[in-house]
């Protein structure tokens, strides 16, 4: 999120950006045991506890899983505004296109993931997340990722067997506006089922399709131009209220 975080800063925002649970460490073993059986639900609690330890209610921005905690961290009544950046499926929102059934086939030939960490695999993400990208771009990106807990996975992904629903979002408790940014060519997360969580929210949603954007339009070549819809869009909403 460093470019947007820069971007809004520059343009008077006052930007935070907290790392996830177990995320501020490097690659390297003192990280991954940490992550095994971490859960999204821990992701969201300690983003909550961040949130009302501000002066004022966010606006939250939040990319593909930070979409699912954002909307989360909505239905508790502590967001201003929820921008959702490719945000991922969550309980209850079936895939709509082969490339999604293909990614969740790839981690069902991880053996029991749910029960360990998963390793970032190069050819998936530039398949699925980095296709807009060059290879040298690509690479660049590849080398910020790290390991990240099978549960979250698992709980993302196979919703249905999640006897827990930690994805589960009350759609009927977000009362306040929410900006959905889909990529046109995102693999992960497509328009169409974009779309479905859209439908949701009902009218207090914004749903804007980013023509030839993959899903991760932040860190794409023309990022500003979703950066600036996103802040009119936000500028927008203040003049409204």
């Amino acid at each position: 999120m460093e470019n947007f975080h820069k971007y809004f800063e520059q343009k008077g925002f006052t930007c935070h950006s907290p790392a996830y649970r177990h995320h501020d460490i490097k690659h390297s073993e003192e990280k991954r045991n940490p992550l095994i059986g971490t859960s999204i639900r821990d992701y969201v609690r300690d983003t909550v506890n961040f949130v009302k330890n501000l002066n004022k209610k966010p606006i939250l921005v939040g990319h593909s899983l930070g979409g699912v905690i954002a909307q989360k961290i909505a239905a508790k009544g502590l967001a201003k505004a929820i921008v959702l950046l490719n945000g991922s499926i969550n309980w209850g929102i079936l895939p709509t296109t082969d490339q999604e059934c293909v990614l969740g086939r790839t981690l069902m030939t991880s053996g029991k993931f749910w029960e360990s960490v998963l390793l970032p695999d190069f050819e998936i993400m530039a398949r699925f997340g980095l296709n807009k990208l060059n290879t040298k771009d690509q690479h660049k990106a590849f080398d910020q990722l790290g390991p990240e807990s099978g549960k979250v996975f698992f709980e993302l992904f196979f919703w249905i067997f999640d006897e827990n629903k930690t994805t589960k979002v009350e759609y009927e408790k977000i009362m306040c506006p929410v900006l959905m940014v889909s990529g046109s060519d995102d693999f992960a997360i497509p328009p169409s089922t974009s779309y479905l969580i859209a439908k949701q929210h009902y009218s207090k949603t914004t749903f804007y399709i980013a023509e030839g954007y993959g899903h991760y339009l932040m860190l794409e070549p023309n990022w500003l131009r979703i950066a600036e819809f996103c802040k009119n869009w936000i500028i927008n909403q203040e003049r409204m209220t």
